[in-house]
């Protein structure tokens, strides 16, 4: 697990799942998502950051990580969750 500051300062608890799954997760109290002719989301944007993208970059414990798919998890209250599918 990693603790990251966003731009104002809110914690993003960033926690790696297996060797193909991240997830990130905090207090947001609205995010933005994109997503594909097949419904398929291409990018989640916490509020404050970060913007997550398919095709964009990771970094967890001193490795990056290529963000391959973004799933989008139930979130409860100002809690918001993405779980990232990712290869070195």
């Amino acid at each position: 697990m990693e603790i990251v500051k966003n731009r104002y300062g809110n914690d993003r608890v960033i926690t790696k799942i297996d060797d193909k799954r991240i997830r990130v997760m905090g207090e947001s109290l609205f995010s933005r998502i994109a997503e594909d002719e097949n419904k398929n989301i291409t990018m989640f944007d916490f509020e404050g950051g970060p913007c997550l993208n398919i095709g964009g970059k990771i970094k967890f414990m001193g490795s990056e990580f290529k963000i391959e798919s973004i799933q989008s998890e139930k979130s409860e209250g100002d809690l918001s969750s993405v779980l990232l599918g990712v290869s070195l």
